[in-house]
């Protein structure tokens, strides 16, 4: 490729990233991407990059409720066009960074909306922030889904989680805000500041509450109980065993990451490992159980990986090594602590 070529193709990719390219030019980056491996590696590298870099500016250009308008004008001014197909034309202008799905479940005859559904997917290693349809503040954090209708109708706010997020929801004692997580739990609030973390793939929930009073809901023996937190208090959730504990907590190092943070104070191996593997998406593998027990304090704001792992290393007996997988679809690196 000769050097206009290359020119060319430098400018496209961010407009590319942003989905503001014609077909001729969609189709000249995508040629080029499927030319070599090196080319692929080059535009996912300037996608990435776009991602950290912009993801809160466009979620902030998010008009859920416009989205929608458009979507159902479109489909009431065409009958002949699938609804699905509508849906996925705006999902795919809002994809990036964020995935932006728009859940359209049936519109009736003439017009009438039934249920309109958000989906708020953030990548791995990224976060993003969002206001609900109630002006309650969402911030999102790596690899998590945050599903909300367009409008709370009804005498309750209902979001559902997997993931982690901080919220500072809007007061309204007329419609208590629940947020459904994994493993059966939901935690309901009238207004208030609180972190939830609940992953599907692990089996613990945790909440912990900064501002105002939450009710945290689980499943026991099949039946619902409610443990009611204070402010300065994380509860913890093992939905293996069904048990509850409550510690006490300033909240500094569990929502630290929506600033940017890392904050770590006396915090346990295992659990600081779990936090760096949000941020900088990667694996840990721990093969000395030994050093488990060792905790740390510190705060990290744009150190690198590796510099934060040579803290550990300092201040512990632990060792390091990244591992190469035999999986090249594998995105996240492994890391062994040993």
């Amino acid at each position: 490729m000769d050097n206009i070529d290359k020119n060319k193709i430098e400018e496209l990719l961010p407009r590319y990233c942003e989905g503001q390219v014609t077909e001729a030019e969609r189709l000249l980056v995508e040629n080029w991407m499927s030319e070599s491996e090196e080319n692929r590696r080059t535009a996912k590298h300037v996608h990435a990059l776009y991602l950290a870099t912009d993801t809160i500016h466009v979620m902030k250009k998010v008009d859920t409720e416009k989205a929608l308008s458009r979507v159902k004008s479109r489909m009431t001014g065409k009958k002949k066009t699938m609804w699905w197909e509508w849906a996925q034309r705006a999902a795919a202008v809002l994809f990036i960074p964020l995935l932006v799905t728009l859940m359209v479940q049936h519109w009736g005859d003439g017009g009438k909306e039934l249920a309109q559904m958000m989906e708020i997917k953030t990548n791995p290693g990224m976060m993003t922030s969002l206001t609900l349809p109630d002006g309650t503040l969402v911030f999102l954090n790596s690899e998590s889904t945050l599903s909300y209708p367009s409008r709370f109708d009804g005498d309750t706010r209902n979001v559902n989680l997997q993931g982690e997020a901080y919220f500072e929801v809007a007061k309204d004692p007329e419609k208590k805000f629940i947020v459904s997580t994994s493993h059966q739990s939901q935690i309901e609030v009238l207004g208030t500041h609180f972190n939830v973390e609940a992953y599907e793939k692990e089996n613990r929930v945790s909440a912990t509450l900064v501002e105002g009073k939450i009710g945290f809901i689980y499943k026991c023996d099949n039946a619902s109980k409610k443990v009611l937190m204070a402010p300065g208090q994380k509860l913890v959730y093992d939905s293996k065993d069904s048990k509850v504990q409550l510690y006490a907590t300033s909240g500094e190092s569990e929502i630290a990451w929506k600033e940017g943070k890392i904050i770590f104070r006396n915090t346990p191996l295992e659990e600081g490992l779990r936090m760096l593997e949000k941020r900088y998406n990667v694996e840990f593998i721990i093969k000395n159980n030994r050093l488990k027990g060792d905790s740390f304090t510190g705060t990290f704001t744009n150190q690198r990986l590796e510099r934060i792992l040579e803290y550990f290393q300092l201040s512990s007996q632990i060792r390091w090594r990244y591992l190469d997988s035999p999986d090249i679809t594998d995105e996240k690196s492994k890391i062994e602590i040993y």
